[in-house]
């Protein structure tokens, strides 16, 4: 029997990335230094590059990693990154600018590093060493769903929830519905710790969850699915532990 897997290696190894700084030398410095980075690793990477935050805001593409210059024109690097965060997006951020006093409002958008100018070489490598290994973990972790010889493997990432509907698994992702055979316990072993079952017939993903109001969760997708009342104590914790890992 023939087993067709709908899962690209290649596609999970290559890095979006995006470069915003007004400054076009300095767009071109860290270009070349990303690119001259992944030549000597196994990561492939696209490199987009915008000169405002207005440009980079309305972008139609996700990027892994962002480069945010702080100082720039109409909008700052810092007022984007609220904005991306806002929105429910998990890039990592790594701001790259000449001012030390913002150091401690990058925590607040959950970046990833905070790089000076003119850039240190080795700081800028191990930046890049450990936010690339956190990329591709995210990438890497999968749900693969079998139906006879049909096979697809799906990131954690991109799943909202999962449904249970007499003997069959609703799998809702961000782009489409997945149904199969399958029992929801079983599910939920195979699903990464920030899947909680939040009624006998569902697992949400938290990071999928922007409140709760009257028995519900609301999604971020505009959604809104049941949560017990035996397990809505239990709900709200798993939320607060996942709100303070703050693993974006």
């Amino acid at each position: 029997m023939w087993l067709f897997i709908l899962f690209d290696a290649e596609v999970l190894s290559l890095i979006n990335i995006a470069v915003c700084d007004d400054n076009d030398n300095m767009i071109l410095e860290l270009k070349n230094r990303i690119f001259d980075y992944m030549s000597e690793t196994s990561y492939k990477a696209e490199v987009h590059s915008f000169s405002c935050a207005e440009d980079l805001l309305i972008s139609d593409e996700f990027y892994d990693i962002i480069f945010l210059d702080i100082q720039m024109g109409n909008m700052t690097g810092m007022e984007a990154a609220k904005q991306i965060r806002q929105s429910g997006l998990e890039s990592f951020l790594i701001f790259v600018t000449i001012l030390k006093e913002y150091v401690y409002d990058a925590f607040s958008v959950e970046a990833s590093d905070y790089l000076l100018k003119p850039l240190d070489t080795q700081h800028f490598q191990s930046t890049m060493a450990r936010v690339l290994q956190h990329v591709q973990d995210k990438k890497t972790a999968v749900l693969t769903i079998q139906k006879g010889a049909w096979c697809k493997s799906i990131p954690f990432s991109d799943i909202l929830y999962c449904e249970a509907i007499n003997r069959k698994i609703f799998v809702h992702t961000k782009q489409e519905i997945i149904d199969y055979y399958f029992k929801i316990n079983s599910l939920e072993n195979q699903l990464e710790p920030d899947f909680f079952c939040c009624h006998r017939s569902y697992l949400v993903n938290l990071k999928a969850v922007c409140g709760y109001e009257n028995g519900q969760a609301k999604l971020v997708n505009g959604e809104s699915i049941p949560v017990s009342r035996l397990r809505m104590q239990a709900f709200m914790e798993a939320m607060l532990n996942y709100m303070k890992k703050g693993d974006r």
